[in-house]
């Protein structure tokens, strides 16, 4: 459980580093606050950041949000950040996580214990990646894949190889070792921090645990192309000793196959050539099958990420032999300078040129003609986004089936489905929402929909009610709501305090009210439509629950004796 100034030090300090980090933020303080079996504390160092990070972080009650200081010379600002943290943790362990992660119910305390199991200083994980666009689910694979070649998990938790490295997404370390191998201060320059810190505790001779984690945590690394690009533009040759050479590698083994597709179609190749046809391909698919992602994803990997990977590579040397490189507004010198910049320019040039062509050519011919599971597609572009009470969300309409609304919100990786009380439930992330994160919520019995909940800017009511309107508007416009409130546990999403809701059973409308703790007042957390006079679910509870309880219309907080001031 999170710690307060009256019950004690923590054991874990979680320190979230985190510069513009508005669309996810939220969701990796949310799932963090609700860990227990453990004592902790979470930090959140606010680096310079120029958006709602420093208010979202304000929100979550518990959480110390700190300024990150002035950036100084020869450091990251990553660096800075998590050092400004760890300063002024408390716990004996500390953990770094970034902002655009997601944690697991209960994984902080397993995490702990497994690292106490295994007697290990570090304990680090990769977690679950999760792929939405297309770009992401071509590339990733491959990244992936070839990491596990260069860092083997078994050989990086084995004391006796000398190969070292950690994911900066999960990093738990005890305080104690953290402080002898001088901490972030002694890999300030680093952009590959996580692991120059990795390779300091191998070489005090500590034990490092290093695996795949889908059971702790998961992320979603970059939301577009752009992103993807300039994150691993940053990263890729200092991961990989020869970038040149795998990327040239990679490169031969995906020309290999279409070569030999090419020429078996043409009768050039005939019995028994019909082996390369058939195993090249299948070599393909299962070189990138080891990165943990779907079949499906290793396809399509091997179709188009294999020379996006070696393009990225050659990026990323091209960039570091220049002796810069940009991340999140900044730009910083690269260590890597064995080689006269002249030359590597010109070698990456050269290869770099007929590899984009070769890609624009195959795209075109595929694109026109393959179509791609909805798993692989880019997020639906919505021309209807009016909510009409009683009746539907957008395209989907109360009544619909299953299929249907599968059909129109796809489902992706980080999307989540459960059964409570109230039925089936589908929560669908609206991630490409230019205002910012959101959700909708599917709720269905027997296979239909009966309620459609939407937390999201993307939706909004004829008069122009969303989410994060102020409760003024909604009296506004709705004259005969009635109010309620669910008496459930604090939730820090909903500011630690009760949601309260006010309903329109006659036009089957509800507005959930969230509280915003810096600001003191409530807002439309989320809104709500049903079918009139008929079964209404309050988040995962029914109205006959105890929870349930009726209060005074147009009311924005329940009465003392229900919930008593904080």
């Amino acid at each position: 459980m999170p710690v307060t100034e009256t019950n004690g030090k923590p054991e874990v300090s979680v320190i979230i580093p985190a510069r513009n980090e508005e669309a996810s933020l939220g969701a990796c303080l949310e799932s963090l606050v609700s860990q227990a079996g453990v004592e902790f504390e979470i930090i959140v160092v606010n680096d310079h950041s120029t958006d709602r990070t420093g208010e979202i972080a304000s929100s979550f009650p518990g959480v110390r949000v700190i300024e990150a200081g002035a950036l100084p010379q020869g450091w990251t600002g990553k660096n800075n950040a998590v050092a400004c943290g760890a300063r002024e943790a408390w716990g004996e362990w500390l953990l770094f996580t970034d902002a655009d992660t997601v944690h697991l119910r209960g994984s902080l305390a397993r995490a702990l214990a497994e690292a106490k199991e295994h007697g290990a200083e570090m304990l680090s994980y990769s977690p679950e990646q999760i792929a939405v666009t297309f770009w992401e689910m071509a590339i990733l694979p491959v990244v992936f894949a070839e990491l596990a070649r260069q860092f083997p998990p078994a050989k990086v938790s084995d004391p006796a190889s000398p190969i070292a490295a950690a994911n900066g997404q999960f990093i738990l370390i005890r305080r104690e070792t953290y402080d002898a191998v001088g901490g972030h201060g002694a890999v300030a320059g680093d952009i590959l921090e996580d692991v120059a810190l990795a390779r300091r505790v191998k070489a005090s001779e500590r034990k490092i645990r290093f695996r795949y984690a889908a059971d702790a945590v998961r992320t979603r690394m970059y939301r577009n192309f752009g992103q993807l690009r300039e994150g691993w533009t940053k990263n890729l040759a200092l991961l990989f000793p020869k970038p040149g050479w795998l990327a040239a590698k990679l490169l031969l083994l995906w020309i290999i196959p279409w070569t030999a597709i090419s020429l078996y179609l043409t009768g050039v190749l005939t019995s028994p050539w019909w082996m390369v046809f058939v195993s090249s391909p299948v070599y393909l698919v299962m070189r990138t099958s080891r990165a943990n992602f779907t079949t499906g994803m290793s396809i399509l990997a091997s179709l188009f990420g294999m020379p996006m990977f070696a393009y990225l590579l050659l990026r990323s040397k091209r960039m570091h032999g220049k002796g810069t490189v940009a991340w999140k507004g900044r730009t910083y010198r690269s260590m890597d300078d064995k080689t006269s910049n002249a030359v590597r320019n010109q070698s990456h040039k050269t290869l770099m040129k007929p590899l984009v062509s070769i890609l624009a050519i195959l795209f075109g011919i595929t694109s026109g003609h393959l179509r791609l599971h909805a798993q692989i597609a880019e997020e639906p572009r919505f021309s209807n986004t009016m909510i009409e009470p009683g009746h539907s969300m957008g395209p989907l309409k109360l009544g619909d089936s299953l299929e249907h609304a599968q059909e129109l919100f796809p489902k992706k990786d980080i999307d989540q489905e459960w059964d409570d009380a109230c039925g089936s439930t589908i929560d669908w992330t609206d991630s490409n929402n230019p205002v910012g994160h959101g959700e909708v919520f599917i709720r269905l019995k027997k296979g239909k929909v009966f309620q459609i909940e939407s937390s999201t800017t993307r939706f909004h009511t004829a008069e122009d009610i969303t989410t994060f309107d102020p409760p003024e508007k909604v009296e506004k416009s709705y004259k005969e709501l009635r109010a309620w409130v669910l008496l459930t546990a604090p939730s820090p999403a909903l500011g630690s305090r009760p949601p309260v809701f006010w309903i329109d059973k006659k036009k089957g409308i509800a507005f959930e009210l969230a509280y915003d703790t810096p600001h003191r007042k409530r807002y439309v957390f989320k809104v709500i439509v049903f079918e009139p006079n008929k079964t209404f679910c309050p988040e995962q509870e029914t109205v006959n629950s105890l929870k349930w309880q009726s209060i005074d219309a147009y009311r924005v907080e329940p009465p003392r004796e229900l919930s008593p001031e904080p």
